[in-house]
């Protein structure tokens, strides 16, 4: 069975919330939300009837979801807070969606004018009748590129990890990743928290909805600090993967006692720099794209014209 989309997957989970939010049961809700096969719908309609818990159901016939996403949705079940739970995932989805048609559509033109060179410079070989040269020409554009485009796709869709790493060294969309990340945890973590959930099972669902290989290590160590007795914040070190506003407004809340409040009023701020970098990668990559597709269309040309130039100089000798 094809995985659905991100884009489908964010209207399944806008439609479950607000199905949930207008009284809706479990059951129903599913049967209704469209984005997911309805052979995935009638399963989990008929393991909500049985009794099943979101967590259970979800995890049994719900492969396209990401463990991440299994752990914001247990934390929301247990904190009577599902719905807008469901309605923030179905955020994370749709921006993960729109960052990709961003892309695609601003590459469309660079990427036709690639071709329309790769196309049309090697013509000089069907005029002298050596058609082999001139795919072998167009081959060594076109061939190369798309085959860095079907080894990145597959290997993103077969390991998020890979894609995690290339989100790592990629300027502004490694800020984007980090942010989005950092605004997982906390958010995660404000709804456990609300719960009266152990605050080490916050930790370790707040870092699992993260995904963040940054944040593991620090947040392990927060995790042996509470099982030792001591506060999280006592294991925060400065040169951790967790920011210096975050440490603090987590010690704040330590001491306070609103610790979700906090967290909450925290992710808002990594959700709004996620957004802005997001915004720059789309206008600034595609652009960069542009020019260097410029620049080979131009270096043709030279080439082109350089050898014009000696066929000419050849032909008055």
């Amino acid at each position: 069975m094809a995985r659905p989309s991100d884009r489908n997957v964010s209207s399944w989970f806008f439609d479950l919330a607000e199905a949930l939010r207008s009284g809706f049961s479990p059951s129903e809700a599913v049967a209704m939300a469209d984005g997911v096969p309805s052979l995935t719908r009638k399963a989990l309609s008929e393991r909500f009837e049985s009794g099943s818990s979101w967590e259970a159901a979800l995890g049994a016939l719900c492969p396209f979801l990401n463990s991440s996403e299994f752990s914001i949705i247990a934390a929301g079940e247990r904190t009577g807070n599902l719905a807008s739970v469901l309605e923030e995932l179905g955020s994370f989805r749709k921006e993960s969606a729109d960052f990709r048609r961003r892309i695609k559509l601003a590459s469309i033109y660079p990427l036709a004018i690639l071709h329309f060179g790769a196309l049309i410079f090697p013509l000089s070989h069907l005029v002298e009748g050596n058609t082999a040269a001139y795919l072998v020409s167009v081959g060594m554009v076109l061939v190369p590129l798309w085959t860095i485009v079907f080894v990145f796709g597959l290997l993103s869709r077969l390991s998020p990890r890979f894609k995690k790493g290339i989100q790592s060294i990629v300027p502004i969309v490694r800020s984007y990743s980090i942010n989005r990340d950092l605004s997982r945890f906390c958010r995660t973590f404000a709804a456990c928290a609300k719960s009266g959930i152990p605050i080490a099972q916050c930790w370790e669902w707040s870092l699992d909805a993260a995904d963040s290989g940054r944040l593991d290590k620090e947040g392990a160590e927060a995790i042996r600090a509470i099982n030792s007795g001591n506060q999280a914040s006592a294991a925060f070190s400065e040169k951790g993967g967790f920011p210096h506003e975050l440490r603090q407004t987590y010690k704040m809340g330590e001491r306070s006692g609103e610790l979700d409040k906090n967290l909450e009023r925290v992710a808002e701020l990594y959700s709004n720099r996620a957004g802005k970098r997001l915004f720059q990668a789309t206008l600034v990559y595609p652009a960069l794209m542009l020019l260097v597709v410029a620049g080979f269309v131009v270096y043709k040309v030279f080439v082109f014209y350089m050898g014009y130039f000696d066929g000419i100089t050849d032909l008055a000798q």
